[in-house]
């Protein structure tokens, strides 16, 4: 499918709000009136690329129709480019890898590491935890230690990505060039610009939906390492002190808990002993 770029007409207020509701519920993103050019800016080369009318009928082909399964991972990234990526905050990932991981994977009475990615969006902050928890494991040789990365979030499709590992190819350059190597394929079509994670690191990988504010239907009873970042941000204080309460019963002692960088426990008395900024363990 193609298309002129000259051929697409302008955003309609109806398709604007009917576009921005739809990436409030999924993403969590407010796209308010002010934001319609931004909005048409961004998603119109795609109109055009899909060879589609207009932005009420694009927006059908990648929220409705299964052959707009691929063209939904540039919807997403277009509406979403500073929301999620791998590495993202890169601090946390240093402080895993130097300061956790180390002490996990070097304990030889353990057997599994479990991880719950919170609000995981879709996926790429889960895959980065699997990269690293796994070479860590290759690096100490521990061929008798599982780990498993639960990743929940509400949004259906953003989880239905996650669980595909399919990413496009502008993405993945922010993954090391040796994790690259390691757990990235390349599409064989070319035209399509797709990689995909290798069947070993995804078969450590779980996803599926739930409410943090709800009843979560965790897979696993406790949980070594918790990432929630950038989450808390989006509730009003009696529902961060439920989620933080809801994730720590979930929660292995000694065990890790990631915020978001802008985010803090200071101001709750919880069972908490700041490690690094943002990072805390349970007492």
């Amino acid at each position: 499918m193609s298309g002129n770029l000259a051929n697409v007409p302008p955003m309609t207020e109806n398709e604007r709000r009917a576009i921005s509701a739809y990436i409030e519920n999924e993403f969590g993103i407010r796209m308010p009136a002010i934001k319609k050019t931004l909005l048409e800016g961004r998603l119109a080369k795609r109109v055009a690329a899909c060879g589609l009318p207009d932005y009420g009928a694009y927006f059908d082909f990648v929220t409705k129709d299964l052959a707009g399964q691929d063209e939904y991972l540039h919807f997403m990234d277009l509406v979403s480019t500073h929301e999620t990526s791998f590495f993202r905050e890169q601090r946390h990932f240093d402080f895993l890898s130097r300061n956790v991981l180390p002490a996990l994977c070097g304990d030889e009475g353990r057997r599994s590491i479990s991880v719950l990615c919170a609000a995981c969006s879709t996926g790429e902050e889960a895959y980065t935890l699997g990269m690293l928890i796994d070479s860590s494991l290759r690096e100490r040789r521990r061929n008798d230690m599982s780990f498993f990365v639960e990743g929940l979030d509400l949004s259906n499709k953003a989880v239905n990505i996650a669980e595909r590992g399919v990413y496009l190819s502008e993405r993945i350059k922010k993954i090391p060039d040796e994790l690259q190597k390691r757990y990235v394929m390349t599409s064989k079509d070319r035209t399509k610009d797709l990689c995909r994670f290798v069947p070993e690191l995804r078969r450590n990988m779980r996803f599926h939906t739930g409410n943090l504010l709800g009843d979560l239907a965790l897979l696993q009873h406790f949980y070594d390492i918790v990432f929630c970042r950038n989450v808390l941000i989006y509730f009003d204080r009696s529902n961060q002190h439920r989620v933080i309460a809801t994730l720590l019963n979930r929660m292995h002692p000694d065990s890790f808990l990631f915020l978001g960088h802008s985010e803090t426990m200071l101001s709750f008395d919880f069972p908490l002993r700041s490690v690094a900024h943002s990072v805390y363990i349970k007492k």
